[in-house]
């Protein structure tokens, strides 16, 4: 969803809740998701950043990236 919001410019908001609850229920598995090869290494976020940013760096993905 993320994904496609950005790359269309579209709204590209994630609610806030959602993004804690699965940050919370996937940081103890970080090793077991980053092994299955279906998420990328973490991508650096600065340690103020909201939840969603947090979560996006979290899976691999680059929520700076296009910010310039």
């Amino acid at each position: 969803t993320w994904d496609l919001a950005r790359a269309t410019g579209q709204d590209e908001r994630l609610d806030p809740q959602t993004c804690a609850d699965l940050l919370a229920e996937m940081a103890p598995i970080e090793e077991l998701m980053r092994s299955s090869g279906q998420y990328g290494p973490r991508m650096p976020v600065p340690g103020d950043a909201d939840v969603q940013t947090r979560l996006l760096g979290f899976i691999g993905r680059d929520p700076l990236r296009g910010r310039e």
